[in-house]
């Protein structure tokens, strides 16, 4: 694993700190008659705005991060306030559980915080009754309400400004995120917010009541982007994300709103010593995440463009250019949408082509472009050795930018090529959009099919029909994998093959052999994956167990039909069964090491027990997120480019 390094810009923390703290001018436009909001409360320094969309899959999630705030709670130094959105469920009627959008004013849940209660809640947030454990006031239940739409977002902000008045201001947005593909997805109302979108909503807040948000933070994946920041500059002053691909609750905001709470106690703190606590508190997850100063994101703008230009004018190739982009830190992780998966490490990349482009005024260009970029961030954090060439902030950079459709040409539902990037106001305020056009390439299966003499519709139809299915292709390898798993288990026993579901014995084992064979494809990708891109050992492992489980299920299943098998197939059933143990050990084991060795080194406690020692292994193992699988993304995407 690479060391965690959190580095702060020195220089930067005191004149980001006091602007931080200066009021923001008023906009000229004169704001509109203040909208209903009832009582207004008495000013404080601190008012936290939690936009939480759970109309979506992340659903409990949501609904456990608002419990987990109860944790904390408004008090006399900060108000909280959070918007919840929460589908309807199956169980509903039964558990008596709501649905739609509420607004709360988040209180304190009368118990203490400590690490163990919140855990606890989270563990139990996914059985039904989870939103009679919230405890706050519910001051507006808006019903059906679309949360992926901007206005709704902005008409929050101008709701909980007016409402709760406070020297600094945060929002929180937790929700699905994509990068410039979208974010905040609603599927009840088939909307999301595009990156253009989210600067609208802002742009919006900062007019009708002239603040201007201290800090953003953005829960969710690919956030932290030139793109984004842009957007956000002229009406925010930080944004606190990531870089990388999030999962699960992502940000533990319990313990970053506790944490807020007891350093305010003794007196007003800087947003910027808040967001920095953001960071702290985040830290210890896998991923990149960064502070980004958004006042400082205009030169770091303008450096970005002029290095663009003086690559246009000096000629450089488009071998060479897609070159540089491909050995580029990116950070793809397993998603289906392509624009998703080509955002790239802005500093690193600017770095490469100082290093290969021969011409003079570039590599000048690349250095000022890198000292721009450097000096806007205040704080970042990279773990793990897949984010080896993390900086901070990434920018939108596919090399194959003209199969996106930039020009907003309509595209066929489920091509997933429209990221409506030229609508993002860095793309207008930069070349960057025509650099990454003039060096696109299409992928080796769209030149086949345009050589074929298909149209670039007929293409998109190709790309539709895929995505449209490939869903259903997976559901059912997952399922023939069970069958197979199923099968293996009755190879144990050395009885007889069982039906699945729907499925007489035969065509159970059959399946599974389908299965087998699928996940050990997927097995070898991983370990090619973890030695050739990701350089990680214990990707290389995960994978190999991941092959090793799919030929003794193969075996189990093969078993039953092919008679020179049989003889294996118990002892193969046996050891796909005892697999996740084996894994398991495997993985306590390595930690093991990691820590004894830098006990023995001197890093750790030199005096720690063995057994303790082993006890934190198990904790580390267990408590961290695993890799994301760069290898899930199928052939047939590779293939297409």
């Amino acid at each position: 694993m690479k060391v965690q390094s959190i580095n702060y810009n020195v220089a930067s923390n005191k004149p980001v700190a006091s602007k931080a703290n200066e009021q923001a001018p008023a906009p000229s436009q004169t704001p509109k008659e203040p909208m209903d909001v009832g009582t207004i409360a008495e000013k404080k320094d601190w008012t936290v705005l939690v936009y939480l969309n759970g109309n979506n899959a992340t659903a409990s999630q949501a609904v456990t991060t608002m419990r987990q705030l109860e944790f904390v709670g408004s008090n006399d130094k900060m108000h909280m306030a959070a918007q919840l959105a929460r589908p309807q469920a199956l169980l509903d009627k039964w558990s008596h559980d709501w649905n739609g959008v509420r607004r709360y004013e988040v209180k304190h849940n009368g118990q203490e915080f400590n690490a163990g209660a919140v855990v606890m809640d989270g563990l139990t947030g996914f059985l039904p009754g989870k939103t009679k454990g919230i405890k706050s006031p519910v001051l507006q239940d808006m019903g059906d309400v679309d949360m992926g739409k901007s206005q709704t977002l902005a008409e929050f902000l101008e709701w909980g400004i007016t409402k709760y008045p406070a020297k600094n201001y945060m929002v929180v947005m937790q929700g699905p995120s994509e990068g410039v593909s979208g974010m905040m997805q609603d599927v009840l109302h088939d909307s999301q917010m595009s990156v253009a979108d989210l600067g609208a909503a802002f742009k919006q807040v900062h007019e009708k009541t002239g603040k201007k948000i201290d800090i953003v933070a953005l829960n969710g994946s690919a956030t932290n982007s030139l793109e984004v920041a842009n957007e956000l500059k002229d009406h925010a002053k930080l944004l606190v994300g990531s870089q990388d691909i999030q999962s699960g609750q992502s940000m533990p905001l319990a313990m970053v709103m506790n944490e807020i709470a007891n350093v305010s106690k003794d007196g007003e703190q800087s947003p910027l010593t808040v967001a920095q606590y953001m960071l702290l508190m985040n830290s210890m997850a896998p991923g990149a995440l960064s502070i980004v100063d958004l006042e400082k994101i205009g030169p770091a703008k303008e450096a970005w463009n002029d290095l663009a230009k003086s690559i246009i004018s000096a000629g450089v190739t488009k071998d060479q250019l897609n070159d540089i982009l491909q050995k580029t830190q990116d950070f793809q992780g397993a998603s289906k949408n392509t624009a998703y998966g080509n955002s790239r490490d802005a500093i690193h990349f600017a770095k490469l082509v100082k290093e290969e482009v021969a011409d003079d005024k570039v590599k000048k260009a690349a250095e000022k472009a890198v000292d721009a970029l450097e000096a806007s961030l205040v704080g970042d954090v990279a773990n793990g050795k897949r984010m080896e060439e993390a900086n901070g902030i990434s920018v939108f950079a596919p090399t194959n930018y003209g199969y996106m459709r930039p020009d907003g040409t309509p595209v066929i539902k489920d091509s997933l090529r429209d990221a409506e990037y030229s609508k993002t106001s860095f793309a207008q305020e930069t070349q960057w959009d025509e650099l990454l056009s003039g060096a696109a390439k299409d992928g080796k299966l769209n030149n086949t099919l345009k050589k074929l003499g298909m149209s670039e519709n007929g293409v998109d139809k190709v790309h539709g029909l895929y995505n449209q299915h490939i869903g259903k292709v997976n559901a059912g390898l997952g399922f023939a994998g069970m069958a197979g798993y199923m099968n293996g288990i009755q190879a144990w026993r050395g009885a007889d093959p069982n039906g699945f579901l729907l499925l007489g014995p035969q065509s159970a084992v059959y399946a599974g052999v389908v299965g087998a064979g699928s996940e050990a494809l997927k097995g070898v990708g991983r370990m090619i994956n973890g030695a050739t891109k990701l350089k990680d050992s214990d990707e290389v492992a995960n994978g190999a167990f991941d092959v090793a489980t799919a030929a003794a299920k193969g075996v189990a299943n093969l078993g039953f039909v092919v008679p020179a098998l049989h003889p294996y197939a118990s002892t193969a059933g046996m050891l796909m069964f005892m697999s996740p143990w084996l894994r398991n050990i495997y993985g306590v084991y390595d930690q093991y090491k990691q820590i004894k060795d830098g006990v023995e080194l001197g890093i750790g406690n030199n005096k720690m027990p063995v057994a303790t020692q082993w006890g934190a292994a198990a904790m580390q193992y267990y408590g961290k997120q695993n890799l994301q699988d760069h290898s899930e993304r199928s052939l047939w995407q590779k293939f297409a480019g």
